[in-house]
């Protein structure tokens, strides 16, 4: 495995996770900055190039592809045309027809790309898969979802400067969105039909909408309400809910706790809690490497695939529309 991208969420991320995964072996790291690679290099005993070729000559047959979301699409594609299984962070693009032309390769060169959605491999989030399924929540189920994160420091410049990179090329909700629409396609296993958007950029100069609210309608009668937050003074604990006429779903994710309360026919009220002890972020990261290695083992289509990349796309082009636009977004 090589990865490529060494900046913030292959340090905290994917490189922990690669190193301690008993499943795969990295063969080097690929970087064009070279303050990135050499770190990356240093701290897990393996060769930095700043191309994909060297990597491939030393044995690698995946890739981890972790940059910028309007450079990934390039770097996937030369992936695959050298003959490498991907494992891409989300979003897979910053637009639908560059997410489409990865979709297309993928699919004609017979290579597994998954899409980084690591949230959805969270115990919590399986165990209220595992609720609504059994029928504990009930539908129709109303969702609200928040995601706020990326602190403002105005002192932080390289920070800002990384987070003003990606406002360049679309709102908040394009970046960190994804996870929820993601979240919300896994939960709902249904199409949105409608999307109310709005946005604004809490100081004028952000390049884009910091801030994000969309109302989504599905079309199985579920509806939900998305929250995002970039670039603000502190980053509120976001919501995570679902509230169904035979139960209620919360899940805590900084007390990693997920709570089910139900009511039987008789009045009684129930309550299941799930909890696990490890970090978010080291479980899920984990859980998804391993998904990612098995489908590489067995050539298994990912659970988060290209086809789920391009749903949380499609989602995400349709919130910018509706806030950009000011209109109803209707598929």
């Amino acid at each position: 495995m090589v990865q490529v991208g060494c900046g913030d969420i292959a340090t905290t991320g994917h490189l922990p996770a690669l190193d301690r995964s008993p499943a795969v072996t990295l063969v080097g790291v690929v970087d064009v900055v070279a303050e990135h690679r050499d770190a990356a290099a240093a701290a897990y005993g393996v060769p930095a190039w700043t191309e994909l070729g060297p990597a491939v000559a030393a044995g690698a047959r995946a890739a981890v592809v972790a940059v910028p979301p309007h450079v990934a699409p390039s770097l996937t594609l030369a992936a695959i045309d050298a003959g490498l299984d991907v494992l891409c962070e989300k979003p897979m693009a910053v637009d639908l027809a560059s997410a489409r032309k990865v979709h297309d390769a993928a699919r004609a060169a017979g290579r597994i790309v998954q899409i980084g959605f690591k949230n959805r491999f969270s115990p919590l989030v399986r165990a209220a898969r595992r609720w609504l399924d059994d029928g504990l929540i009930g539908s129709p189920a109303v969702y609200t979802l928040g995601g706020f994160d990326e602190r403002y420091d105005a002192a932080d410049t390289v920070h800002v400067g990384r987070i003003q990179e990606f406002l360049a090329h679309g709102p908040s909700y394009l970046h960190e969105g994804a996870h929820l629409a993601d979240y919300l396609a896994y939960l709902t296993g249904a199409t949105p039909v409608r999307v109310r958007a709005t946005g604004v950029r809490s100081q004028p100069r952000f390049h884009g909408e910091n801030f994000v609210s969309a109302l989504v309608d599905y079309a199985n009668g579920d509806a939900a309400r998305m929250e995002v937050g970039w670039f603000f003074p502190s980053s509120p604990k976001g919501e995570f809910r679902i509230l169904g006429p035979r139960g209620v779903a919360l899940i805590d994710r900084p007390e990693q706790v997920a709570t089910l309360t139900t009511r039987d026919d008789d009045g009684t009220l129930r309550t299941e809690e799930v909890r696990f002890e490890r970090p978010w972020n080291d479980e899920c990261f984990d859980r998804q490497l391993a998904h990612f290695a098995e489908c590489v083992r067995t050539r298994a289509e990912p659970e988060t695939s290209t086809a789920a990349g391009l749903a949380s796309l499609r989602l995400g082009a349709a919130v910018t529309e509706s806030l950009r636009e000011g209109t109803v977004v209707v598929w």
